[in-house]
């Protein structure tokens, strides 16, 4: 038995209150009298010495208090619930990139199996296991069943992935089980040490702590970036690849580059104990996919290829619906400069009179009609307040750049954007179809200065600021270099566009690909939900997403320096210390209400009591 409002005790002073009431009543008293003439013939035996003689309606008084506050303190009973069959064991296992490394008796994954089977074999017949594994989210590969078979079967479908660890979340999904079930056991099999796991050291230390893994052997790819100015052709292209030495001891290796089938370069690099490397690649054959490979037997191999895209480069093919001069002056320059570029410059009353003509893309200057041109993306700039299009909030002067979306692919390629500083502008509002990609701000209020999207088919730009006259300014060109790109990713196909992903980390498709997915191998490691998709992969490579004809690549890379730096201290492994917190396994029954209906019935027993009293 026991209570579960232990604080309701301070009710207690009640039954003192009472105590003081019916001691109040009879403490003595000066009664004025006319003659003590009466008094003189009462017996002195009469005369009694007073004091406190409780009566029934005290009592009465005294249990209803009672019961009332008994039934506040909320007692209970307990009924011994019979004790859970054997113990029950969950099983964390690490499956990420890192896992994969190789060491003496095979990889990091393959011993952390063994290990993980021998716990299963373990078992007594009748307990129950569970399997989590750990990425960069955890998932639950087997819930609980005491079926061996199973449990062996899914344990060895699992495969270690390509992406990032976060192991904390696995561990507190299995401390969260072990609450609810007494008596479970905890083992986590992982080459992180426990110090990088994210956890309290005392929720560790519920866990039968496996650590595998000791080699650093491993070159990687870190990072890959491809600068590609807007319209200009491929052979215009840089690519440099960051290629890092994790290991305490010098290495060489050869890296190569391939475009489609065409081999690029071939590098010979000798690279110290944890050095790091920039290799800078120019003028590629031609556009298309590029694959940057390691060729360097070390401990881990899906961090020595990174895979990216070099677009074919299409001139610049605009019209500009403007009645500015110097802004069609400044266009037909930059179209001077762009090798097989060409800008046509139409006012708006002829734009009116004759609608638009072929073109890949429509740059319309504080000007925005009533109709959208048939199949043309188009790209608006500082529309003016009334539009349905773009609509707008306000006229702001004097604002900058404080925010953007890098990965959107209108900016791919673009930085320093919070260089942009605009005299005059409009405050934009992003209607339904379209996502802000561009944030600005003045006097302390922010606001969307470029929101792209699709509508009816087609892809639709709203820039708020005004574009003036030179844009080729040192203060205006940041402004003139982010128009371009929104212009680029205009003309672009549909589907042409290849989409660069990190594994394990989400990433938001300009528009919801849709099945079939052809991975690497044939296999399927990425996956969509959503529309505007979200795209997940969990295995590097390049994936074909959408029907034939009209396919869009997704490129996904390992980029984790965490991951890729898998040198380890020696193998440990750490039994737990104490057992995990859970709650009490036996089943309570509250009587509390037994003793309100108790003070209920006290209640009309000292009413009755109290009207049958005999008046004094």
């Amino acid at each position: 038995m026991g209570i579960l409002n232990p604080a309701g005790a301070l009710s207690l002073v009640a039954i003192a209150v009472l105590l003081a009431l019916y001691l109040f009543d009879r403490r003595r008293r000066a009664v004025p009298l006319g003659t003590l003439f009466l008094w003189q013939h009462v017996p002195a035996a009469v005369l009694q010495r007073r004091r406190f003689r409780p009566d029934a309606l005290f009592f009465l008084q005294l249990a209803l208090l009672l019961a009332l506050i008994a039934g506040y303190l909320r007692p209970y009973l307990e009924d011994a619930a019979a004790p859970a069959a054997g113990a029950p064991l969950v099983v964390v296992l690490d499956v990420s990139a890192s896992m994969q490394a190789r060491e003496a008796g095979g990889t990091r994954f393959e011993l952390a199996r063994r290990r993980a089977r021998a716990l299963l074999d373990e078992l007594a017949s009748g307990d129950d296991a569970m399997l989590v594994a750990a990425a960069e989210r955890p998932h639950v590969a087997q819930r609980w069943t005491s079926d061996r078979a199973l449990l062996r079967a899914r344990l060895e479908a699992l495969e270690p992935l390509d992406t990032p660890t976060r192991l904390a979340p696995a561990l507190e999904l299995a401390l969260g089980e072990a609450r609810a079930r007494p008596g479970t056991r905890l083992a986590v099999l992982t080459d992180l040490p426990p110090e990088e796991t994210g956890m309290a050291p005392d929720e560790l230390a519920a866990f039968h702590y496996i650590q595998l893994g000791a080699t650093d052997d491993n070159l990687a790819i870190t990072a890959l970036t491809i600068d590609q100015p807007p319209f200009q052709t491929a052979r215009e292209a840089a690519v440099t690849a960051i290629v890092r030495n994790f290991a305490s001891t010098s290495r060489p290796a050869t890296l190569e580059a391939w475009v489609g089938t065409d081999r690029w370069e071939r590098r010979e690099l000798v690279l110290g104990p944890r050095a790091t490397e920039h290799v800078l690649l120019a003028h590629p054959p031609h556009g298309g996919e590029l694959v940057v490979s390691l060729l360097v037997d070390d401990a881990l191999a899906v961090d020595d290829r990174a895979v990216g895209w070099i677009a074919p480069g299409e001139p610049l093919d605009l019209l500009l619906v403007s009645d500015s001069r110097e802004l069609a002056d400044a266009f037909g320059a930059l179209a001077s400069a762009l090798a097989g570029s060409r800008v046509e410059v139409v006012s708006r009353d002829r734009y009116r009179a004759e609608g638009v003509t072929g073109r890949r893309a429509a740059l319309f200057d504080g000007f925005v009609p009533a109709e959208l041109p048939p199949a043309v993306n188009a790209l608006y700039v500082a529309p003016p307040a009334g539009n349905t299009i773009c609509p707008t909030t306000r006229a702001v002067d004097g604002a900058a750049v404080i925010d953007w979306e890098p990965d959107h692919p209108a900016l791919h390629g673009l930085q320093a954007l919070d260089a942009i500083e605009v005299a005059h502008t409009n405050a934009l509002e992003a209607p339904d179809w379209a996502t802000p990609i561009v944030l600005a701000a003045a006097r302390h209020a922010a606001f969307p200065l470029l929101v792209a999207g699709e509508r009816d088919g087609r892809r639709i730009a709203c820039l708020g600021a005004e574009l003036a006259a030179p844009l080729t300014s040192s203060d205006k060109l940041p402004l003139l270099m982010l128009t371009l790109g929104t212009l680029r990713w205009l003309a672009e196909p549909f589907g042409g566009a290849a989409l660069a992903v990190e594994t394990g980390i989400p990433a938001l498709a300009a528009r919801g690909p849709t099945a079939p997915v052809q991975g690497p191998g044939g296999g399927t490691g990425l996956h969509l939900a959503g529309d505007p998709a979200v795209v997940v992969a969990d295995r590097a490579g390049t994936y074909r997403v959408g029907p034939p004809g009209g396919e869009r690549l997704v490129l996904a890379n390992l980029f984790d320096e965490r991951e890729s730096d898998i040198g380890r201290r020696a193998a440990a492994e750490s039994a737990p210390t104490v057992a995990p917190r859970v709650p009490d396994a036996r089943a309570r029954r509250e009587i509390g209400w037994w003793m309100y209906l108790a003070a209920t019935a006290l209640l009309a027993t000292e009413w009755l009591v109290w009207a049958r009293r005999p008046a004094s």
